[in-house]
């Protein structure tokens, strides 16, 4: 009955924090995962500071300091790792926001047109086609596997856009509400990082686990959370950049604002950016510029999917023990159970599982 009170007591912190929280699940995993990643940079920047509040405080003996500054002093790491933290989120999305705000919004009527019109194919783009399909007449067969194929493409813009409208509308939603988030997502950040070491120790008294197994655990995760942001994060802005290229190169006035949808769209498993370069290309087949949709299809091939082919298997297995086929299934399920925090979600579950085996395994040798 002793040893089973303080786990209750434990048990009943977690429900109260649990039912303050509950609304907001999402934030929770990403802030813990981000806090999980960042926690060795914030312990480095708390051991040379302590260094450096000793000397301030022995200074501050001799000189008298007032007390209000020794606080700030004692709390500088906070400081600084939530002003870093902060500067690393916010300066890039505003270099985001001023290339990208000024195709925005024509980009978005684009969408919307083509949202408008259920994402249809164009009448300029049917008046070819229907000329293929009047001289393949004579092969029935072959007449057939063409009208499956363009029923079938016009599934997949329709879902592709429809994908990309509804992030689009998640990202942007409603200010208030995109700003509480952002402010319930560094405080949570904050908060676990510096009550990592208490947490991990309550986790080890409720489920009775040693300490030295929960830290091969936390840094099981943290290097999947590694290669999720070199493989996935890292990888998809290279392919957004080298995509950017390619519409600029090929003409289109809304560069940028494709450049972003591609990124968005790079760490979705087999399609990626083809989702934006294919219909693109596309459309400039069908408008008579045939260099440019054949220089883009090249570029999108040699230049984009090969960056995809080759880091992110090399990133993420570097930071995962498991074979690539295996990654990308987790990274599937992740979306289709998450959404899109599925992609962070998928590979820690999966670092998660493999890093229980090993422990599991520990247990029956040493047995």
């Amino acid at each position: 009955m002793i040893n089973f009170l303080p786990r209750a007591f434990y048990l009943l912190a977690t429900l109260a924090w649990g039912m303050l929280l509950w609304r907001h699940p999402t934030c929770i995993f990403t802030a813990a995962c981000l806090a999980c990643l960042t926690l060795p940079i914030y312990r480095k920047l708390r051991n040379k500071c302590r260094l450096w509040c000793k000397d301030l405080r022995r200074n501050a003996r001799q000189r008298r300091l007032p007390a209000l500054r020794l606080l700030l002093l004692h709390h500088m790491p906070v400081y600084i790792y939530t002003l870093s933290l902060l500067s690393a989120m916010l300066v890039p999305l505003a270099a985001l926001a001023l290339l990208v705000a000024p195709q925005a919004s024509s980009g978005m009527a684009r969408l919307r047109e083509l949202q408008a019109n259920h994402f249809q194919i164009p009448p300029e783009w049917l008046a070819p086609l229907q000329q293929w399909q009047a001289s393949l007449a004579e092969y029935p067969r072959v007449e057939k596997v063409l009208n499956d194929f363009f029923q079938h493409l016009d599934a997949l813009l329709n879902d592709a856009a429809n994908m990309l409208l509804s992030w689009s509308f998640d990202v942007l939603g409603g200010t208030m509400t995109v700003l509480w988030a952002f402010f319930l997502f560094i405080m949570l950040t904050v908060l676990f990082t510096l009550y990592s070491r208490r947490i991990r120790i309550i986790t080890g008294r409720i489920f009775a686990l040693p300490q030295h197994m929960l830290r091969r655990f936390v840094t099981a995760i943290r290097r999947a959370l590694r290669a999720v942001m070199l493989g996935i994060a890292l990888v998809a802005l290279i392919q957004g950049f080298l995509c950017g290229i390619g519409f600029a190169v090929a003409g289109f006035k809304n560069a940028a604002f494709w450049a972003a949808l591609a990124t968005l769209t790079a760490p979705v498993p087999v399609v990626g950016t083809a989702l934006i370069w294919l219909p693109l290309s596309l459309s400039l087949w069908f408008t008579g510029r045939t260099v440019a949709a054949v220089g883009l299809v090249m570029w999108g091939i040699l230049a984009v999917t090969m960056v995809d082919n080759l880091l992110r298997p090399l990133f993420l297995r570097h930071g995962i023990k498991a074979p690539f086929l295996v990654l990308i299934t987790a990274i599937l399920c992740g979306l289709n159970a998450f959404g899109a925090a599925g992609l962070i979600a998928g590979p820690v579950l999966l670092a998660f599982a493999i890093q229980a085996v090993e422990e599991s395994n520990k247990f029956y040798f040493h047995k």
